[in-house]
Parts: structure tokens; sequence; C-alpha cells
């Protein structure tokens, strides 16, 4: 073979083919006397001179096929493209008087002149098309011999039994090593199902082993029969096609759901029919779209209960103001004591209003100081009503502890999900005990199997403690960590102790197992406990004596209530401040438009009606010049700010009295001196 015949290459990217094309053919023609099968090779060396991903020879006579005959030649790059290859090649239209290479779709199509043969190449090379129709004669006479006895007696050849061999193990593979189940099944008429085949994936997820299964009805899977399960029953009967979604019983009991594909096969075994039923395990699929589903129905709810609270908020904001006002104004000491028992219902609506907030997290609570055993007097009750009867709470506090800094909306959620998961592991009966104490750190912290070093500081601990049986050595290095649950998977996420566990992280504390048995398990959360003077010790007046402002101040109040609008009017003017009072955020906006420079002070609800809220508004204001500003609000809401600690102004909370009222504004640098009030 002469290499000259590709001197006019010049043109063309498959130039440097050309003497290696010829030296790979000539070969080949060696190994073809020999007697050795050499199609394969024959692809895969036109496959690489081309740079097509396929190549495949066949005789034009087996295009009528519908699968893929044994007697065709196929290499591919792509193991996967060769199951997919033959439905595209089948259907190239053979055109009367049609010669030579051309074009066809995403094949160069080679019909070898003289010969019952197609070559086709699957996405070649640019330039592939015209490289091969100037030098196709050429080539076609190298190779011609080795196709005559694939044309001639194509049956016969040992090509064809290989790639036989290699399409059933490709497909047996594919089949075992299938994440899905996949079960094959014979029904004879008048008899239920039985399985015949059953990869791994099957025995995995059903957890019989194959030998429970070989010979079984395949309504082992479906114990309770449901609608869906029935239908398809019915689909297997009639020998349609069935797609669903079906309950599937495992040899444990437990609940697997699966998305299932019937295919009803045309192959008969002995009298009875043949399908497969092949199943994809979406439980936790299907779990996390109901965790979802109740996550933004909690959001949802959230939303409502922030919104109640905010206008309840208001509503005792106005009732407190002005029964303070009346003790205040008032020397009637006859109606001291009513005045009193209102004041002290309102701050049982103040109470109520800030835990909905909390459960709704639409307060974002930063971290204080905080006494544990008064946050588990007030926790008590709650925590009897979510036991069962046969669970009793005993709380035994460490008298005169010192406080934590944490966040206490955080802190009680945590307290709520150890005694929710102590409940559990009593399977409802038996006693909860919450112990209370301190104790000086230094190196390991205590527990079982602890490796963690502790900063050397006092500590406040509190320890919950069940009577259940224990937990497994195996499960211990498991059971922080987020999804990880030994309930059933309808009864629990397993995000439970991991958040508690990212809680006591973020508060610079630890959490570990004291003991853990046969008789109950100990779980211990330890913080670090904070000086006396760290924690803010609130100021009190006499009844009748609140401060005065200790120099003129002409104050800006802007709230949409007007009833608490008129409260703050009486706080600041019993003060001795100058008042300006809006209830139209727009109208305050319009009218400073110029400036402030005769405003001291700027007191503002946060959300407000009217397309602005009091963040904006006094952001526009105090563009021009520094100036205190003191927002209140019931919580933050949507105000394009994530949480209250990232407001850059100081927040009072709803509802206050004077006394906070005061505070905050002492906090923004209000100076006071004290004076009886008018």
């Amino acid at each position: 073979m002469d290499s000259s015949v590709f001197k006019d290459l010049s043109q063309s990217e498959f130039m440097d083919f050309g003497p290696a094309l010829i030296a790979q053919l000539g070969k080949l023609q060696g190994q073809f006397i020999r007697g050795d099968d050499v199609l394969l090779p024959l692809c895969r060396i036109l496959a690489d001179s081309s740079g097509a991903e396929s190549v495949m020879i066949l005789s034009r006579r087996l295009l009528a096929s519908d699968e893929m005959p044994a007697d065709v030649t196929c290499w591919c790059r792509d193991s996967m493209r060769y199951i997919t290859l033959w439905r595209q090649v089948k259907d190239w239209p053979l055109l009367d008087g049609q010669r030579g290479a051309h074009q066809w779709q995403r094949f160069v199509v080679w019909p070898i002149e003289g010969l019952d043969v197609n070559i086709f190449f699957y996405r070649p090379g640019k330039g592939w098309l015209s490289f091969l129709t100037s030098y196709q004669t050429f080539i076609a006479d190298s190779i011609s011999g080795m196709l005559l006895q694939q044309s001639q007696d194509w049956q016969q050849s040992r090509n064809a039994q290989i790639i036989k061999s290699i399409d059933t193990q490709m497909y047996q593979s594919i089949v075992s090593n299938s994440e899905d189940m996949i079960v094959v099944a014979s029904r004879q008429k008048g008899m239920a199902p039985v399985i015949m085949y059953a990869n791994a994936a099957a025995t995995a997820i059903s957890q019989y082993p194959r030998s429970q299964l070989i010979g079984k009805s395949i309504e082992l899977f479906f114990g309770d029969q449901d609608d869906k399960a029935l239908e398809l029953l019915e689909a297997i009967e009639l020998r349609l096609e069935f797609t669903g979604e079906l309950v599937c019983s495992t040899a444990t009991g437990e609940k697997v759901i699966l998305h299932t594909h019937l295919i009803a096969l045309n192959e008969q075994y002995e009298d009875g029919s043949l399908f497969t039923l092949v199943g994809r395990d979406i439980t936790e699929q299907k779990l996390m779209q109901n965790t979802m589903a109740r996550t933004q129905k909690m959001q949802a709810m959230g939303q409502l209960v922030g919104g109640v609270a905010h206008d309840f908020n208001n509503i005792l904001g106005v009732l407190k103001g002005n029964l303070e006002l009346m003790e205040l104004k008032g020397k009637d000491e006859s109606i001291a004591r009513y005045l009193a028992t209102a004041l002290k219902a309102c701050q049982r609506g103040t109470d109520l209003t800030r835990r909905l907030l909390q459960f709704s997290r639409q307060e974002q609570f930063s971290a204080q100081p905080v006494q544990v055993n008064e946050v588990l007097q007030s926790l008590e009750e709650l925590l009897e009503k979510s036991l069962t009867t046969q669970v009793s709470l005993n709380i035994q506090p460490q008298p005169s502890m010192r406080d934590i800094c944490v966040d206490r909306g955080d802190l009680e959620d945590a307290l709520i999900n150890l005694v929710l998961n102590a409940k559990d592991a009593m399977h409802g009966e038996g006693q909860i005990t919450i112990v209370t104490g301190e104790q000086y750190l230094s190196g390991y912290l205590p527990g079982v199997g602890n490796t963690v070093s502790t900063d050397n500081r006092d500590y406040v601990w509190v320890s919950v403690i069940d009577q259940g049986g224990g937990i497994p050595d195996n499960l211990l290095d498991k059971i922080f960590e987020p999804f990880f649950t030994t309930k059933d998977k309808s009864k629990g996420t397993g995000l439970g102790l991991s958040m508690v566990y990212g809680f006591v992280k973020r508060s610079n504390g630890y959490m570990s197992i004291m003991r853990t048995g046969a008789d109950g398990t100990e779980i211990r959360l330890w913080f670090p406990a904070i000086k006396p003077v760290e924690r803010q010790i609130e100021r009190q007046h006499s009844p009748l004596e609140y401060p005065k402002v200790a120099h003129p101040i002409k104050v800006l109040i802007v709230d949409d209530e007007p009833d608490l609008l008129e409260v703050l009017c009486d706080y600041c003017q019993m003060m001795g401040m100058e008042v300006l009072a809006y209830t139209d955020p727009l109208l305050v906006k319009e009218q400073f438009k110029d400036g402030i420079d005769n405003i001291d002070l700027i007191i503002s609800d946060l959300l407000m009606p009217g397309g602005i809220n009091g963040y904006e508004l006094v952001t526009d204001l105090s563009v021009h010049r520094t100036i205190p500003v003191l927002l209140i609000s019931g919580y933050v809401g949507d105000v394009g700010i994530s949480s209250r600690e990232d407001l850059p102004f100081q927040v009072l909370q709803k509802p206050f009295d004077i006394r906070a009222f005061v505070r905050g504004l002492e906090e923004i640098g209000i100076e006071f001196v004290q004076g009886e009030l008018r």
C-alpha cells in the first residue's frame, strides 16, 4: 500500500492519519490472512482515525430488524451508547441509486460499493466526510476482503458470538448493579404472580434474602393491599403497563414507598406470561417533602402568629400605658390595688405574646444573661402538659446559681427537645428528672467516652435524666448527627439532638452523655457561668417618682396606632419633653424632607402601613445629621433586616412600661434627673 495516495490531504485535518491508517490496515490484513477475526479491531481503527464516538459495520439486510441482531459489529467509546445506537441506525433510509459516503443525521454513512455492507460513523470529526469521499475507493480496496466474509456468511462468524456475549453480560451487569428494585415474575392463568428473579436492590429494599423471594408471590411486597396495590395486581392480570407509588412491606415490618413501573414482556415461561416490576425507593424523598411541607406550614403559621402578636402588643401597650398613667396621676389609694391587678394581667398578656413570637421564631432573641432555674420554672407547666399521664416530671434545681449568657428561646427549645426525647426513650412511661448545678471544669469533658478538652472555668449545667433502656454503644458517636434517628421514619426526622448540639456550641458550651444503660440515660448541657455584674440589674423607681430630662428636648413621635401614640406623648410630656406626634410616616417624610435641624430625638414604630416602615423612615430622616433614634415594635418582621441585631438603631420591645421606656432612652444617650412627675 503506497502512502503517496494521501499526498493531496493538505486541506484535511485527517492528513496526519494517512500513514498511520496505511500501517494499521496493512497489519490487520496480515491478521485476516492468518484467520483471525478482524471486524471488531477494524471498527476500533476506523473510530480512532475518524474521531467517531461509535463505528458500526453491518449488512444492509439487517436494518429491518427491530432489535439489534447479533450479526452486527460495533465499537463504542461509551458502552451505554451501544444500547441506544441501534434505534437510530435502523431508521437509515435506503434510497435508490444512493452511492458513496454521505451525511445522515449525526452519522457519516458509507455504503461499500459492490458489497451489501454499510459502515456507520457516529459523530465523526469535522472533515471526515470530505476525506472519506475522496479516498473511499482506496480504503474500500484495503478492507473489502475482510468485509466479504461478513457479507457472505455473517451468522457463522465468531465475532457475532462475542458481541452476543458482550450484550448479555452488559444487560446482566446493569440489572444486577441497579439501585432500583428489579423483579421478574411469571403469572399463570388463575394463579398469583410468582417471583422468578430478584436483583440485589430488591433484597436490600425488602430486607428478604433472595432465597425467600424466589418462588414466592409478588403479593409478599404488598401485604397491605390498598387501592394502588390492587390496581397493580389488576394490571398484571390484564397484561397492562402500570406506573405509580406503592407502599411496600419489608421483612422487618417497616413501610417503604416505591415508585414502581410494571412492564409486560413478550416472552413466555412455560404456560405463564412474564412481566418486570421496577421499583425505586423514594421513602427519604417523601419524608423530606413532608418535612418541607410541615416547615412551610409552620412558617405560614409563624407569619400569622407574628401579625396577631403585633396587633395584640399594640392593644396591651395602650392598656398598660393608660393604667400606668392612672397610677401616676391619680392620688386615690383606694383604687391602687385594682390598678395593680390590672397591670399584672397586662404583664401576663405580655409574657404570652412573647412566647408566641418565640414559637413562631419571628422574634430573634440575642444572647443575654439568663437564670437556668427561672427558665425551668417558667417551662414546668408547659413540659408537664407535653408528657402523658404515665410520665412524671421531677425538677431538682440547685439554689443560688450563677447566670449563663444564651438565647433564652433556644434554651427553652433545647430543654423541650430533651424532655420529649426522654419520654420517647421510656415509651411513654416512667419519670423524667431535670437537675441543675455548677462545676469547675478543666481537662476532658465529663461523660461517656469523651475526648473533648474544655476551657478551664466554672460552668452551669442542666441534666435531663430518663428511665429508658439506654443508648447502644455503637450509636453513641452518631446521636448528635443531623437526620440520625432510631425512631420509625414516620415519627422522627433525626434533627432534634443535632439542633440542641448546635445551640450549645453557639453558646460556647458542651453537651455530653453522662451515663447510659439499662436504668436510663443522662444528657447534660454545660454553659459558661458569668459574673453577677454581667447581668443587667433593672433600675427601679418609686411608683410616683420618675426622672425628667436633664435639658430641653424636642421629640418626634411616629406611630400608626393613635391610642398608643397618645400614651407615648403623655410619657414624654411628663418627662419634660416638647412633642411632635404623627400617625402617617409618609406625611413625616414629606414634611421633614429638607432636614430635621429642630428635632433632638426620634421615636418611631417599626412596622407601619403606607409603603414605608419605621426603619426606612428614620434612616431617611437621620441622613442629614446624627440624631438619637428609638424604634418600638412587637417583632422585626419584613423590613429588609434579618434580625434585630442587624438594625443600626435601638429597638424597644412592645408592650413596655414607663420604666423600660426610660431605660431605652438612656441607652441612646438621653440624660435624666430625678424628679416627681406631674
